[in-house]
């Protein structure tokens, strides 16, 4: 997934819960096959006027649950390198701080916050709109199974879009899976030749990829309705939804109300492409 972006590591947010061990597992096929290390990190909020006797206590609990995870990676049995580290702080100011030093951050999503239409916890969303790299929200239990549910990517013609594409066929291929490209229809704009030029510029782009990538299945799909009434008809059928974070009025609908109401129930993951986040 980064042969043109290498990483210092992979890192996977820790919490103790089965969440964060499913984005620990899904984050395994981002490294498998490479130097790339896959860094599981455990914040500790700290406790304030703690006593030592609670303080060591606290520091074991952490310790364990960080092993429980880095078991769960080990027992995949797949070859890799494997980092853990404990820091104290705010899980969300922490993570986003590492996210910094990554192009990659995944996080289990233990489920909506009380927010009227929410589908997405609060820890998660806050992460998918602000860190500094592409931003991996793991969901449901279907994420773990090799082939199961279609990765759709929402791509048009845009340099960014084409990053989305291309991480999004190595998704495909670590997870056995049909990618759906999903473009929306030809704009009306007053400059025809320029919409003609950037309609090539991605079939083109297209044509390589299934050229390079012969055993992936790629459907292309033009959007009658909004991306979300695409996603809220297919939600059984999709394992992972992929779009850029400059696309950032998309990204906010699809994270918030919106988002909510085509997607809640569902246990389909989300990953914000972001390698050059705009403005950062």
């Amino acid at each position: 997934m980064f042969d043109t972006y290498p990483p210092k590591c992979v890192v996977v947010g820790i919490d103790g819960s089965p969440a964060a061990i499913r984005a620990a597992r899904w984050a395994v096929d981002e490294v498998a096959g490479t130097d790339i290390p896959l860094r599981l990190l455990y914040v500790a909020q700290s406790i304030s006027n703690a006593n030592p006797v609670d303080a060591r206590a606290a520091l074991a609990a952490a310790d364990e649950l960080v092993h429980e995870a880095c078991r769960a990676v080990s027992e995949m049995g797949t070859p890799l390198k494997l980092e853990a580290e404990i820091i104290h702080g705010q899980p969300v100011h922490e993570l986003i701080a590492a996210s910094r030093s990554t192009p990659l951050l995944c996080v289990g999503d233990t489920g909506p916050s009380p927010q009227p239409g929410a589908w997405i916890g609060s820890t998660a969303k806050e992460l998918a709109l602000s860190a500094h790299c592409s931003v991996a929200v793991i969901r449901g239990s279907n994420t773990a199974m090799k082939g199961a549910g279609y990765i759709v990517a929402r791509v048009d013609e845009t340099p960014d879009d084409f990053d989305v594409l291309d991480l999004a066929i190595n998704e495909a291929l670590h997870r056995h899976a049909r990618l759906q490209v999903v473009t929306a229809p030809p704009s009306r704009s007053d400059d025809i030749a320029s919409d003609r030029r950037r309609c090539l510029a991605l079939d083109m782009f297209l044509k390589r990829l299934a050229d390079d990538y012969p055993d992936v299945e790629i459907d292309t799909i033009t959007l009658r309705g909004s991306f979300l009434d695409y996603l809220a008809e297919h939600a059984a059928s999709t394992q992972l939804v992929m779009l850029s974070a400059a696309r950032a009025g998309e990204v906010r609908d699809l994270l918030g109300a919106p988002g909510g109401r085509a997607l809640g129930g569902s246990d389909v993951s989300l990953l914000v492409v972001g390698i050059e986040r705009p403005g950062r």
